[in-house]
């Protein structure tokens, strides 16, 4: 699959694409923007009080006191029920949360880039340096973050229950500008389970969308329950490797053909771009029928219309057409 197209002439088609994702994501972002807030609010408390919970010592400065919770806006919308911790004797003032309000874009960038690359030591304790400066010993910023990364390990590891009906698979290009300015595919991996409820299941970042790489991230929902009992539909584009790896991990999975996909890359085709928006807008009304038969009559008008102006653009929607036409049997698709 070619790089994503972020123009704005492009954005509206293409947010109706990834918008559902992005959303899992986020919300993904946002949880572990509170439990790290919450993780550095506690290495606060405890340098505030002097000693560890339980603890006795001369070099005790007051007592824990519990914790309230109140809401954060950030960029990535509300968090509620941030865990805010008092220490009894003349109460506790967060230095966490001003610094994180005066340098959060920055902050929520490290986030963003740590949730989808993969969170490191390096990069973590480099979060906490910027949050607290020098302040902080280098053993407590060890600790916390090794309870990061498990945090994240446990979220690449859980099991997976095999109670989803659908299951969606893409790849989306993403540039990456440290150490080295380079481009990477995040493979996701999206799945619908009876009650109509979505669930971000895993994603991956790759070097390209081979059979390898999508090998590798289908394997691993499998292995970890998605044996696929119940799956009804794979949703993809029409990337090779995907659709080789897919076969071979689920063979008795019927392959869904992404029709957004499917009128976009038309855009690939054309011998006259000036053509663009009206075909691919010709291309998405075809799948607005009903039925397979309202849908086939579609596309002869469409390539009735459009096969002498864009010959090659008209043959290569009309390939592998009918992997187009599973989500007929499933209104709910």
């Amino acid at each position: 699959m070619r790089e994503m197209d972020f123009s704005e002439s492009n954005l509206g088609n293409r947010w109706l694409g990834v918008k559902g994702i992005w959303k899992e994501i986020q919300g993904e972002v946002k949880r572990d923007i509170k439990f790290r807030l919450e993780r550095a609010m506690l290495v606060e408390q405890r340098k505030r009080v002097g000693c560890g919970r339980y603890k006795r010592t001369g070099r005790r400065r007051g007592y824990r006191n519990g914790s309230y919770g109140r809401d954060l806006l950030t960029r990535y919308g509300w968090i509620e029920d941030l865990k805010i911790p008092r220490v009894r004797d003349g109460g506790m003032e967060s230095e966490v949360l001003d610094r994180y309000r005066r340098r959060q874009r920055v902050l929520d960038q490290v986030l963003l880039e740590g949730f989808l690359l993969g969170h490191s030591t390096r990069k973590s304790t480099r979060w906490f340096r910027k949050l607290f400066g020098g302040e902080v010993s280098a053993q407590a910023v060890s600790n916390v973050v090794k309870e990061l990364d498990q945090e994240v390990e446990r979220y690449h590891r859980r099991r997976l229950g095999d109670d989803y009906r659908f299951l969606y698979l893409d790849g989306l290009w993403i540039t990456i500008s440290k150490p080295v300015k380079v481009k990477k595919v995040l493979l996701v991996a999206l799945a619908v389970k009876e009650d109509g409820r979505k669930e971000l299941l895993s994603f991956q970042l790759a070097g390209s969308e081979s059979e390898t790489s999508w090998w590798g991230l289908i394997s691993d929902l499998k292995q970890r329950g998605l044996v696929g009992e119940k799956l009804e539909v794979i949703v993809s584009d029409g990337a090779s490797g995907l659709v080789k790896a897919h076969r071979a991990l689920y063979p008795r999975v019927p392959h869904q053909l992404c029709t957004l996909h499917k009128a976009m890359d038309l855009a690939d085709h054309l011998t006259d771009k000036r053509h663009r928006r009206r075909i691919r807008a010709d291309a998405l009304r075809v799948f607005e029928g009903e039925t397979a038969t309202q849908v086939r009559k579609n596309l002869r008008t469409f390539s009735d219309k459009w096969s002498i102006k864009e010959p090659q653009a008209v043959r290569n929607f009309i390939r592998g057409f009918e992997y187009c036409l599973v989500y007929l049997e499933y209104p709910d698709l």
